[in-house]
Formats: C-alpha cells, sequence, structure tokens
C-alpha cells in the first residue's frame, strides 16, 4: 500500500436514512433536503461510517480535506499506521466507531443489541455499545433504559410471546438537552419522540426488536428469539453505575478560553464536550490515535497541509498523526471531542 500525507484531518459527507420514525430537523439544518412525497423523513445522519459492503450505503465520504471522494475505508487503507496510530481497527479491518445524529418525531422501536457472547456464538451479529447526547428535547420527553430490577426473565418473555405490553416493565427516565446516556450491549431501551441526539456507538449495525409501537410494518419485523438471547435483567444491568450526565452540571475543566466536560468513557471510546469560551485556538492532540470532533456550534478551522472548516453539524475526523495541528475556534463553538482507548491502557495495573 502506498503511504499518503495524513496529518490534516477531514470532513465527511454524511449519509442520509430514511426511518418510520424520522422527523425534519436535518431539513432544518440543511444537511439533506426534505424527502419528497412518499419517501421516508430522515431518522439518521451517518456522520463517521465505515461498515463492511453487505451494510448498503455504509461508509461515509470524505466531504473535504486530503483523499476527497474516497470512503473513509480506502482512506485508512493507504496509511493505515498513520490514520490509526496506537488505537487497532475492528477483527473486520473496520474503523472501530460509528458516529450518528437522530432526529426522532416518533418514538424508535424498543429494542436490544448483541452483546459480547451472542456476537462471539453468531458471526453475522456485532456487539454494539452505544451513547446519546441530546442535543434538544421537547418538554416531558422521555427514553426507556433498561428493566426493572424485580422483572423476571420469565415474566419478561411471557409478555412479550402474548402480544401485551411490555412498557410498565421497563424504566422510563425524562431526559433534556445535554444529557449523555451511555447504553451498554445487552441493555434494553428506546428513545422517545421529541428528542435529537447525538450517537457515538461501536461499529454495528445488528439491532433486535422485542416492541414497535404496533407499526405493524413488515419491513421493520420483531426479533424476539434474538433479543431474548441478549436483555441482560435484574443487577446484571449494572444501571446504578450509569449515571446519566448533564453537560451543563458535570463537573468541568475550565480555563479562560475553553471548557471541557467529560461525558462518557466506555471500554470503546470516551467523549468530551468542549466549549470555546472566547474566539482562540487549540493544539490537536491525538495521543496516537484518530479523534473525531462533532462539531455542534459555531466553527472550526484547522490548519495544516490541506487547512479545512466546519460548522455547526459537520463532522472532522483526525488520523493519530494530525498531532500538532492547530485549531480556530469561533466564540461559542462547540464540539464533542470523540476519543479511542489505548489497547496498552489495559496492561497498566
Amino acid at each position: 500500500m502506498t503511504a499518503t500525507n495524513a496529518i490534516s484531518p477531514v470532513i465527511l459527507q454524511p449519509i442520509a436514512k430514511g426511518r418510520a420514525w424520522g422527523g425534519t430537523t436535518f431539513a432544518h439544518w440543511k444537511k439533506f433536503a426534505a424527502p419528497k412525497p412518499g419517501e421516508l423523513a430522515i431518522g439518521e445522519s451517518w456522520e463517521v461510517a465505515d461498515l463492511p459492503e453487505s451494510i448498503a450505503n455504509g461508509c461515509t465520504l470524505v466531504a473535504a480535506g486530503a483523499g476527497t471522494g474516497k470512503t473513509l475505508h480506502e482512506l485508512i487503507d493507504l496509511d493505515t499506521p498513520g490514520w490509526m496510530g496506537r488505537a487497532r481497527l475492528t477483527a473486520q479491518g473496520r474503523f472501530p466507531l460509528l458516529v450518528k445524529f437522530l432526529d426522532a418525531a416518533e418514538h424508535l422501536s424498543v429494542q436490544v443489541h448483541p452483546d459480547e457472547t451472542y456476537a462471539a456464538a453468531n458471526a453475522s451479529a456485532h456487539l454494539k455499545t452505544e451513547s446519546w447526547f441530546v442535543l434538544a428535547a421537547k418538554s416531558g420527553a422521555t427514553i426507556w433504559r433498561g428493566v426493572k430490577e424485580h422483572v423476571t426473565k420469565q415474566e419478561f418473555e411471557t409478555r412479550l410471546r402474548a402480544g401485551a405490553s411490555i412498557l410498565d416493565l421497563l424504566v422510563e427516565v425524562r431526559v433534556q438537552a445535554g444529557d449523555c446516556i451511555d447504553l451498554p450491549s445487552g441493555l434494553c431501551h428506546a428513545l422517545g419522540e421529541g428528542i435529537t441526539v447525538a450517537e457515538i456507538q461501536t461499529p454495528s449495525d445488528t439491532t433486535f426488536r422485542v416492541f414497535d409501537w404496533n407499526r405493524n410494518d413488515p419491513s421493520r419485523l420483531l426479533h424476539l428469539d434474538q433479543a431474548m438471547q441478549c436483555i441482560q435483567f435484574g443487577k446484571t444491568q449494572r444501571l446504578e453505575h450509569l449515571p446519566i450526565r448533564n453537560a451543563a452540571t458535570a463537573p468541568a475543566v475550565q480555563t479562560r478560553s475553553m471548557r471541557t466536560t467529560l461525558l462518557s468513557r466506555t471500554d470503546h471510546y470516551k467523549i468530551e464536550r468542549i466549549e470555546a469560551m472566547t474566539a482562540t485556538t487549540l493544539e490537536v492532540i491525538t495521543h496516537q490515535r484518530p479523534v473525531c470532533w462533532l462539531v455542534l456550534g459555531g466553527s472550526v478551522s484547522v490548519d495544516g497541509e490541506t487547512p479545512v472548516s466546519a460548522h455547526a453539524w459537520q463532522t472532522l475526523l483526525f488520523p493519530a498523526i494530525s498531532e500538532g495541528c492547530t485549531a480556530k475556534l469561533s466564540l461559542g463553538a462547540t464540539f464533542l471531542r470523540i476519543t479511542l482507548p489505548d489497547p496498552m491502557d489495559r496492561f497498566i495495573a
């Protein structure tokens, strides 16, 4: 493979995904044109994606920066050490994150994603741990996260098989803008209507639906057998160890020009919210791993051999060798910084 100079970040072209529950936010953001009559509303914007060819339209293209027009997979393949540094690709040789925006005008299905045990036993399934950062939520908006601790697997499955409602068996939580919610694999959950989120997850599109709000859509099948092999119950869900953090109230590190708030740290990624308190510059630090900046407000411009500029609702992806680039942030510029773990961390006592 021929190496390429990958010092500067790239801006990726988002992929629009029509969904039965999609809304109008993306058209308002001017990310995509409004759907035509008869088309599904756009429910997802895939910002960083490198899924296998078996997933239709599952790999983002470079919209600006070095390698414009290439897929993310092609770009990384040209210089894997430069892009990944100390981080690792997946076992399938893919980028280890899938980053999206979701716009829920209606409830999403109650669902679960495979855990490590199920994924290891089923080659077509892939582990999926995810986190939601709430960008906007209508008054009283709720999510469902986890099964109530006293509910047994038998009780839950009996309700499912009978076609009875399971909503009263789930933990319902009110959410607001700024909340960050972790959803480990195996945790039953649903995103409620009237909520727009940024979703950071491991690179899997495997979802098992257990309830779809009686949509009776033949293209949206339920997966009760698979789901019951994955859903966690009782204390194994560890809900007490999964607090919801809000960006406005969580502890932050603040200087005269910058405020950094840690929102989530999982085995697969870390999410921080960074806000420029003044127009300022920020040296890019990668720690020899690729870094994703999901811009939520203001503007960010980055120098380097191929300078790029990003505005609200655009995504910058920095290769590991971007260390030392300088970003210029407008007053109020805000972004989520998403970083990968260092594989050596597991060996450090």
